[in-house]
């Protein structure tokens, strides 16, 4: 199909690419702008804020003018993050799925939300990014890598990790995926141990995502500890954090990776490829590279579950606050402010 023929057909489909935006005046953008920045969106440049006004709430507005209202907004948040430089290696891959790059964050992880995450080495797009209750457990590694597998029906040529032994068995399995293959990348050479800092793929990501994320949690839970809020020597309270929170947390990391996997990467004399993550990972071709991925049969996928599967302890406290939610008629919280009530008036009843 010709690009006349496509646009022809549009026109025909009266498809617009701005057909559903939103009619605002600036006092309503101004707004939505503000609503954007409360919680772990202070932390975001105005790009960012661009695309989720178009993203979430489907409001077309020039960059150059959500620039100027995060400035009247918060004039000082914008000189903070202009300050910014970053210095980055050139980094070459053969396509999609030719390295995958995984680690765990531990930021969060002394308030009992400890973070696991991969990026294709190729796109930088995420491939998960699950706040789970160990990120130190081999099994619970592996689980997100299989589950990875089995979602795209294959392998990386090349899997990426550093030293720490929670990725033992993640590495043996990527290992035994790729044993009989012919490639200079098969059998054992299809996992590679590097230290965490040249592990640059996912360690730049996080760095990222504490600037623009995490950063917020965390300054969150320090002054819960500061203003008495929060023990984090006691169980009860580190439980209740997480029946509160964890699902809130999971929510924003889902949507800190639709936001990375849509936003256009620019270009940049350091890497080989840009353009925006999902595209370069579904269509390499279009950027005249291959897709890498390695097919393995579904019953081999399957019969490495046993090796995933871990012990499942029962939680009394977990019942204990769903208990609580029950008789109190109280809902789980939608808002990190909501959590932060629900999670005073828990603690509350157990001091009473």
């Amino acid at each position: 199909m010709c690009v006349r023929t496509l646009k022809r057909r549009l026109r025909c489909l009266r498809l617009k690419r701005k057909g559903n935006a939103k009619i605002m005046d600036d006092s309503e953008i101004k707004n939505v702008i503000r609503e954007e920045m409360e919680g772990p969106g202070s932390l975001s440049g105005y790009r960012s804020i661009w695309h989720s006004l178009r993203l979430q709430h489907h409001v077309h507005v020039p960059r150059n003018l959500v620039a100027k209202i995060m400035k009247e907004i918060d004039p000082d948040g914008v000189e903070e993050r202009r300050s910014r430089r970053l210095k980055r290696r050139m980094f070459s891959s053969k396509g999609a799925n030719a390295s995958w790059h995984f680690d765990g964050y531990d930021k969060l992880k002394p308030y009992g939300f400890p973070i696991h995450g991969a990026v294709d080495g190729f796109s930088r797009r995420i491939l998960w990014l699950e706040v789970t209750r160990s990120n130190n457990d081999p099994k619970v590694v592996a689980a997100f890598y299989l589950k990875q597998v089995k979602e795209l029906g294959g392998c990386p040529l090349l899997l990426v990790t550093d030293c720490g032994s929670e990725n033992g068995i993640a590495a043996s399995i990527q290992c035994m995926f790729r044993t009989n293959d012919q490639d200079e990348l098969a059998g054992v050479k299809s996992h590679r141990y590097c230290s965490s800092p040249a592990n640059q793929r996912v360690e730049g990501w996080w760095s990222f995502f504490r600037r623009n994320r995490s950063n917020w949690w965390i300054s969150l839970f320090k002054d819960m500890v500061d203003y008495g809020l929060l023990c984090v020597g006691n169980t009860l309270h580190m439980e209740c954090l997480w029946f509160c929170f964890s699902k809130l947390l999971q929510d924003d990391l889902d949507k800190v990776k639709d936001h990375w996997n849509s936003h256009k990467i620019s270009k940049s004399p350091y890497s080989s490829v840009h353009g925006v993550p999902d595209v370069m990972y579904f269509l390499p071709e279009y950027h005249r590279h291959e897709e890498c991925l390695v097919c393995v049969p579904e019953q081999l996928v399957e019969d490495m579950d046993v090796h995933c599967e871990s012990e499942r302890e029962d939680n009394i406290y977990l019942e204990y606050f769903e208990y609580i939610l029950e008789t109190k008629g109280w809902v789980y919280p939608s808002t990190p402010r909501e959590a932060m009530r629900l999670y005073q008036h828990i603690t509350e009843l157990q001091n009473d």
